[in-house]
């Protein structure tokens, strides 16, 4: 624990001395900023593609990034229930450049929803995942910035998320018929 704190200071220490980072990183750190971006990624990337079958397996990825979210936040609310980690400004003097959260700081949630998405999204198109990644390593980046987690806490739901979404988009075969049904329908709706 003693090198997670003194990471954490490393990356804390850098707030508050200059206008220009502290404020992207207040934009960052946002809980709607970056969770907007990568929605909108999402609904680009749900409608783009050549041919119906292209934009199909688009949507069938991002179904299942969904699937994979769903079951990332039932394990991380099991690991809330188990274990509860106080953020960084309860036991430390940080810049905190954030509200004071309440919730367990580990493991991180926006780590966690961010990783999750961009992973699943990432093991089918390099190009749109890539970019969900570098938006959730902002996302969590900024969280340690700005004084509410710590590294281990976005380490931990980023390989939460990671671990979600590859099961889901490689091992989760059975869900299948399932996301078909939904593009089907999502079809007749003008939706697909």
């Amino acid at each position: 624990m003693a090198f997670d704190f003194q990471l954490f200071q490393l990356i804390n220490n850098l707030a508050g001395h200059n206008a220009f980072l502290d404020g992207l990183m207040r934009l960052l750190v946002n809980d709607y900023f970056l969770t907007t971006a990568m929605s909108l990624i999402l609904v680009v990337f749900w409608f783009e593609g050549q041919d119906q079958d292209q934009r199909e397996r688009n949507q069938s990825t991002i179904l299942r990034a969904l699937v994979a979210l769903f079951i990332a936040n039932v394990i991380l609310k099991l690991c809330n229930l188990i274990y509860f980690r106080p953020r960084p400004f309860v036991g430390h003097e940080v810049n905190l450049l954030f509200y004071q959260p309440t919730d367990s700081s580990f493991p991180s949630n926006p780590a966690t929803v961010g990783f999750s998405v961009a992973t699943a999204i990432w093991l089918y198109n390099r190009r749109p995942g890539a970019l969900l990644l570098v938006l959730a390593t902002l996302f969590g980046l900024s969280r340690i910035y700005c004084g509410v987690h710590y590294p281990s806490d976005i380490i931990a739901g980023a390989l939460l998320g990671a671990l979600s979404a590859y099961l889901v988009v490689r091992k989760g075969g059975f869900v299948d018929p399932v996301m078909s049904l939904i593009i089907r329908m999502g079809r007749r709706l003008y939706l697909a």
